[in-house]
């Protein structure tokens, strides 16, 4: 029986509408309700764990062929970065507490009491936005990937998708084993403040290294690690003149404020 359909005013002669895929319309009730829940959370369990699954076994690979077109399986790489980053927020906040462990740890530095706050204010920031600060710096990162490996064949908006991949691929591997370390040395401020900031370097440095190497699999690893010395002298210049930004932007706010611009920078004692 055919019906007209409810979006487009075109008739549907099957279960779909041929001018714009609108399904039949039925009234809601208890089973549609079932299936919509069922079929969102199978949907969205089989995608997400599928795509981790392959990430963790292959991440460069994984993103390769993302890129490449094999994409019916996967979660989608953007919206994996926010649920994986959220998960990572929500245990951390959870389980570890890291705004009280932070204030108790420059507490114990004796910095100046403004520098104190705000160093304290910034992490909390850091914290609470975690998802949405690792789903923003997806598309700058994805920037200067593009920058080092131009060269390769990828544009930036494939460079995107493969960031967003090695994000990801960092973020699992920080809640399979940075989180549990925190959790286990939440108590010991030196420790806390030592062990997992060493090994989540360690983790960072290796992970982009397979990732990168398994992405550019027909290169040699030594020319993907040229690159990788590349973008690491480019984020790291990024990151000498953010510092020096911020400072300026520090000092100048400072004296508008009336605050004296040495209390940032105390004298050694």
């Amino acid at each position: 029986m055919s019906e007209i359909c409810k979006n487009c005013s075109n008739e549907i002669v099957l279960n779909f509408c041929p001018n714009c895929g609108q399904k039949k319309a039925k009234r809601i009730d208890k089973t549609y309700i079932k299936d919509e829940l069922q079929y969102t959370v199978l949907h969205m369990n089989k995608g997400f764990l599928y795509s981790i699954k392959k990430i963790l076994r292959g991440p460069g690979k994984t993103a390769r062929e993302f890129v490449e077109g094999n994409r019916v399986n996967h979660y989608k790489p953007i919206l994996l970065v926010f649920v994986v980053a959220g998960i990572s927020a929500f245990l951390t906040n959870t389980l570890i507490h890291p705004d009280e462990i932070m204030a108790r740890f420059y507490k114990s530095q004796n910095l100046p009491e403004i520098q104190e706050k705000m160093n304290i204010i910034m992490f909390s920031f850091i914290y609470k936005y975690y998802a949405i600060i690792m789903l923003a710096s997806v598309p700058i990162m994805a920037f200067f990937t593009w920058l080092a490996f131009k060269k390769w064949g990828y544009n930036y908006y494939e460079n995107v998708v493969i960031t967003a991949y090695s994000l990801v691929f960092l973020q699992v591997l920080t809640i399979l084993i940075v989180i549990p370390l925190q959790y286990a040395f939440k108590d010991n401020l030196h420790l806390f403040m030592i062990i997992p900031t060493i090994i989540s370097m360690i983790i960072m440095i290796g992970t982009f290294i397979w990732f990168y190497i398994d992405l550019y699999n027909q290169k040699s690893a030594g020319d993907v690690i040229l690159r990788l010395l590349l973008l690491a002298a480019i984020l790291f210049i990024v990151y000498i003149l953010l510092i020096i930004i911020a400072i300026i932007v520090g000092v100048v706010y400072a004296m508008s404020t009336g605050i004296d611009p040495k209390t940032f920078f105390p004298a050694p004692k």
